[in-house]
């Protein structure tokens, strides 16, 4: 009697193990590329996200250009969310993504920021800038980073770049321009004002005007063979109620 009883035991464990296992082989996977300027924020969207559904969220943060080209180059993310129009546009142009999909999902300005022990509190972006601080400026590699890109054009349309050009530290997204400020490596820097308040390492002294550069977008879009169900709802999660509320607790801006 023992042994059947033991056999029955034995069996209900085995039974056990495999439900779970099986559980575990229906957890869904989705990769998501997004722009390093939305670290915190589409983190903190993916725990949600994950908590309420069935599904592991892999994230990889990177400058859009860069993702852009691990995309062009074979990357497989479901779901691309861009710091800018551009890098979405160049992949609809190569039918990598569903052009119907692009959508803006927030946006924020640009902030001048200077180390938090620096003795400058405050400068004027739209008056002489390159005479109210005598060292380098950090800002995102214009070439492949959207933080960059409008930073530059900002100091284009401020008539400042021929003061500045030689003047520009260029970084290979624009997390790593904030965190060359907060290193006091650099005197003054030009980062997204979204990243600029997550630090307790910088002070920002000003606000870009808006009119000084294209207006600033994050775009999400789903990649043309992660096209289905499971993709879609993610990326209608993005844009829902709940998810409103997060964008603005980090401070972006919904349009």
């Amino acid at each position: 009697m023992i042994r059947k009883y033991t056999i029955y035991i034995v069996l209900l464990f085995l039974l056990v193990g495999c439900a779970q296992k099986a559980r575990k082989k229906q957890v869904n996977e989705l990769l998501v590329f997004s722009g390093a300027g939305l670290t915190n924020v589409v983190t903190e969207l993916a725990e949600i996200y994950e908590a309420e559904n069935n599904t592991d969220i892999k994230l990889n943060f990177a400058s859009s250009g860069t993702l852009a080209r691990q995309i062009e180059q074979g990357a497989q993310p479901a779901v691309f969310i861009s710091a800018n129009e551009k890098w979405v546009d160049y992949l609809i142009n190569l039918d990598l993504v569903v052009p119907e999909s692009k959508e803006k999902v927030v946006g924020t300005s640009m902030a001048v920021i200077v180390p938090a022990d620096s003795e400058t509190d405050t400068i004027t972006f739209s008056d002489d800038f390159p005479e109210q601080f005598k060292g380098r400026l950090s800002i995102g590699d214009p070439k492949h980073v959207p933080a960059g890109d409008y930073a530059w054009k900002a100091i284009e349309s401020g008539g400042y770049a021929g003061a500045l050009s030689d003047r520009i530290l260029p970084a290979k997204d624009v997390r790593s321009a904030l965190m060359v400020v907060e290193l006091g490596e650099v005197e003054m820097g030009i980062v997204y004002k979204t990243d600029a308040l997550k630090s307790k390492k910088v002070k920002i002294v000003s606000i870009v005007p808006d009119e000084l550069h294209p207006s600033i977008g994050f775009y999400a879009s789903i990649l043309k063979n992660k096209n289905n169900e499971q993709t879609r709802l993610f990326y209608n999660f993005l844009t829902s109620k709940e998810a409103k509320y997060i964008w603005i607790k980090h401070g972006f801006k919904i349009e």
